[in-house]
């Protein structure tokens, strides 16, 4: 079998060319299972996307040393997942992580490898705001400083959506 995308923790979403995996069977599962012990190869994907999935897993370095073993060296891992600000992050009671834009950036570090077994390298983070005119002054502060914004005005001027995009390093 050639290399594979996948998209864990799909609930409902089919994703074209990606290969569905969720905990319960549902719409967009092609196969249901352990997210912590997905029953794929070493090395077998190119590609994963954790849309919304990140927030519910209770051991996140787990999860992460999981998706880095079956990935390829290079795959590309896509992380959305809501802001500890935004009100979608504290809605749903089985959230067990509220995520900053800072938090993917750990398991970049080489001094973090021993949690994932092995390196990420952050290729890409962008957070959303709404389009309101406290998403638009949020916006804004954020562009002046990201630390200084989720420091002292985050929780006055709320972002909605995190995304991560790291590289798999082998």
């Amino acid at each position: 079998m050639g290399p594979v995308r996948l998209n864990l923790g799909c609930g409902n979403k089919r994703l074209d060319g990606f290969i569905g995996l969720d905990l319960h069977p549902c719409e967009g599962a092609d196969v249901v299972g352990d997210l912590l012990r997905l029953p794929l190869a070493d090395d077998c994907a190119e590609e994963v996307l954790l849309d919304n999935v990140i927030e519910h897993v209770l051991d996140i370095p787990a999860l992460l040393a999981e998706v880095r073993r079956v990935c390829r060296r290079g795959a590309r891992v896509t992380i959305v997942t809501p802001h500890f600000t935004s009100q979608a992050s504290w809605r749903d009671p089985t959230h067990v992580h509220h995520l900053s834009f800072f938090s993917m950036e750990h398991f970049a570090k080489p001094a973090a490898r021993h949690y994932v077994g092995g390196g990420f390298a952050l290729r890409r983070k962008e957070l959303r705001f709404s389009r309101s005119m406290l998403g638009r002054l949020g916006r804004l502060f954020f562009r002046i400083s990201p630390e200084t914004w989720e420091k002292q005005f985050c929780f006055v001027l709320r972002a909605r959506t995190l995304s991560f995009e790291l590289e798999v390093l082998k």
